[in-house]
């Protein structure tokens, strides 16, 4: 177990911590793709779950799982710790990478399977009240 632990500890430190701004999320939505009127609730889901930070890592889940990058993609079905694996057939560290890349793949599967309200935090804070992005 400790070095289980440990090989976490030793990929979360590799991975490029980076915090983009408002406009950065922007862009790279859609960069991916992403519905231009679906924008401001992606923005607000990103802003509400990992503050915009691509290397968050979310507290522990009731369940011993864990919530990876910008969108806190869950482990326990769309990621796997160390390699490429489950639903989205991705690591999660690769969810927590500058590049969105992987990340915002995995979060159009989440989204096509069970839309924005598969995020706690877009369910309690984007539904009444989304962000301005006019000038991004």
């Amino acid at each position: 177990m400790k070095s289980v632990c440990l090989l976490f500890v030793v990929l979360v430190a590799a991975v490029e911590a980076r915090q983009f701004s408002r406009c950065e999320i922007v862009k790279n939505l859609r960069h991916h793709g992403f519905p231009e009127q679906q924008m401001r609730d992606w923005v607000c889901l990103i802003e509400k779950e990992s503050q915009n930070r691509n290397d968050a890592i979310g507290k522990l889940n009731a369940d011993g799982s864990w919530d990876h990058g910008l969108f806190q993609i869950n482990d326990r079905y769309w990621c796997s710790r160390g390699h490429a694996g489950k639903d989205c057939n991705v690591s999660c560290e690769a969810l927590r990478s500058d590049n969105m890349g992987p990340a915002a793949k995995c979060a159009k599967k989440i989204f096509a399977r069970h839309g924005f309200s598969a995020w706690t935090a877009w369910r309690a804070y984007c539904q009444g009240g989304l962000p301005n992005i006019g000038n991004c």
